[in-house]
């Protein structure tokens, strides 16, 4: 199964770790929120390596990590490990209890999906794929782990992650309040039960699909390209950071979707169109407030600058699904926003989808970008649940993209790896 391995991860100088904080973010939904970020005016926040706003051409990212290890910004450590990576943090639900989600980094080599050693549960965006190729293959640098579950019963690597959390060589806390602890593991018969304990299983990706589909492309491209490939080379593995779903507290929030630029876009005749699969019915809204769980399938709520609207997909209008998906997935909320509403809608099939789309897991998002004119409207959306998630993947099947938002997301900026 899965095939992981040790590194020598790279890391900020002792100097700036003194200053983590300002040099470390989550990913953003969005790379127009991430180019508005003040993150951009650290001149050496991780952004500039993960997400650079100069790119393409991608040979500014290119120098960009060489002078960083010229310069000692970055540094190599000097033994293989493994990175333990605890997340503490709390939810709105419940904002007294303190959660954990626990793990560890680690690489691991890159395989096709179709092998079923990783397993994707959602689409992917094929212009996201190849601009993170682009990157992989200029600055030869994994910026952030994908973040991916396991599951084992028998908790059998819980004991040697506590050990190791509590003497952290990092420690963080985010603009979240999500607080961030790494360890290292340089032990190497503890490292060779990881190895082994992951090798009997599959894993499947929460977060980072785009950044492991790029680093399986990548890895092929390399491996034509050199003609003593061995399979052992550094571009065959992806950083991983690995979270046991048993000992693990998951937290998974809706994304909404949000349209912008719709060319020739009128209201009138978007609801005239939908009406055939939708109930519609106006209603009032507050920014802060998301949908209430519902056993009715395909509810939303359509945000617009004068008023919002609850459309809940009528009882029929399932069969009017005219893709050959499995039911697993047709019944899926957001399969039925990109059916019925974005491609019937609209007119927007699949991949087109995306070039009028943005993503924020944030309602007050969705009303801020409709009310500025910067969209025409949004579409707020409940969250998928884990049960929804496991049938999907376990089916072998993959959900829309963008379905799903993990909370905490990883924070880049804590360890990096070399692919090459």
């Amino acid at each position: 199964m899965a095939e992981i391995q040790s590194l020598r991860a790279w890391q900020y100088n002792d100097f700036l770790k003194e200053n983590l904080q300002n040099m470390t973010a989550s990913m953003s939904e969005t790379v127009a929120q991430q180019k508005k970020a003040m993150f951009y005016q650290q001149p050496f926040h991780y952004f500039h390596i993960s997400s650079p706003i100069d790119t393409p051409p991608y040979h500014n990212a290119k120098r960009r990590v060489e002078n960083w290890k010229l310069d000692k910004v970055i540094e190599k450590d000097a033994l293989d490990g493994i990175y333990v990576y605890y997340q503490y943090f709390h939810l709105k639900e419940n904002p007294e209890k303190m959660y954990c989600r626990k793990g560890f980094i680690a690489h691991i080599k890159a395989t096709d999906f179709s092998e079923k050693i990783v397993l994707p549960h959602e689409l992917t965006i094929k212009r996201a794929v190849e601009h993170r190729i682009a990157l992989l293959e200029n600055t030869e640098m994994h910026t952030i782990p994908t973040h991916a579950f396991y599951t084992d019963e028998a908790q059998n690597l819980e004991k040697y992650m506590e050990e190791c959390i509590s003497h952290p060589i990092s420690d963080v806390i985010d603009a979240n309040n999500t607080r961030h602890v790494v360890g290292v593991i340089h032990d190497r018969k503890v490292i060779d039960l990881f190895v082994k304990n992951l090798a009997e299983k599959q894993v499947w990706i929460a977060d980072g699909h785009h950044r492991y589909e790029s680093s399986y492309k990548y890895a092929k491209m390399q491996k034509e390209q050199n003609p003593n490939h061995t399979g052992k080379e550094l571009y065959n593995f992806h950083l991983m950071w690995f979270t046991n779903t048993v000992s693990s507290n998951l937290g998974v929030f809706p994304t909404h979707r949000i349209l912008h630029s719709l060319k020739n876009f009128d209201e009138k005749d978007f609801f005239d169109t939908i009406s055939e699969y939708f109930n519609i019915t106006e209603t009032t809204h507050t920014h802060n407030k998301g949908l209430a769980p519902t056993e009715n399938l395909g509810t939303f709520l359509l945000v617009f600058l004068e008023k919002s609207y609850l459309a809940t997909l009528k009882n029929d209008a399932i069969q009017k699904f005219a893709i050959d998906l499995p039911d697993e997935v047709k019944k899926l909320d957001l399969s039925v926003l990109h059916y019925f509403m974005l491609e019937k809608g609209l007119g927007l099939r699949e991949q087109m989808q995306f070039e009028y789309l943005d993503f924020t897991h944030q309602i007050s998002e969705c009303y801020k970008q409709v009310e500025s004119k910067k969209a025409q409207f949004a579409v707020i959306t409940r969250k998928v649940t884990l049960k929804e998630i496991e049938s999907v993947i376990q089916n072998g099947y993959i959900m829309p993209a963008k379905t799903t938002y993990f909370f905490p997301k990883v924070l880049g900026g804590l360890v990096f790896s070399s692919a090459k």
